[in-house]
């Protein structure tokens, strides 16, 4: 009966353990976890850097373009104003 008694824990910490599934750990050391890694944060950010960087030259194009037509009112009006 002690034997069995002994025996009985050591059964079902193995079961236990058999029963549990393993995952092997993938190349950063992680499963799963392609948005926590460094590579991934640094091409995120490089892609939200560059649309910031192409929407701040379309506004600076629009910009021009209105500085253009703002001159060009000016002049026109200087033109008038000498006549």
């Amino acid at each position: 009966m002690q034997v069995l008694r002994l025996s009985t824990p050591i059964l079902r910490s193995s079961t236990r353990a058999m029963t549990m599934r393993m995952y092997s750990p993938g190349p950063e050391g992680k499963a799963g976890s392609v948005a926590g890694s460094k590579t991934w944060n640094t091409r995120e950010k490089a892609v939200e850097d560059q649309y910031i960087i192409q929407h701040e030259r379309e506004k600076l194009e629009k910009l021009r373009e209105s500085l253009k037509h703002q001159e060009k009112v000016v002049d026109d009006l200087s033109k008038q104003e000498k006549k």
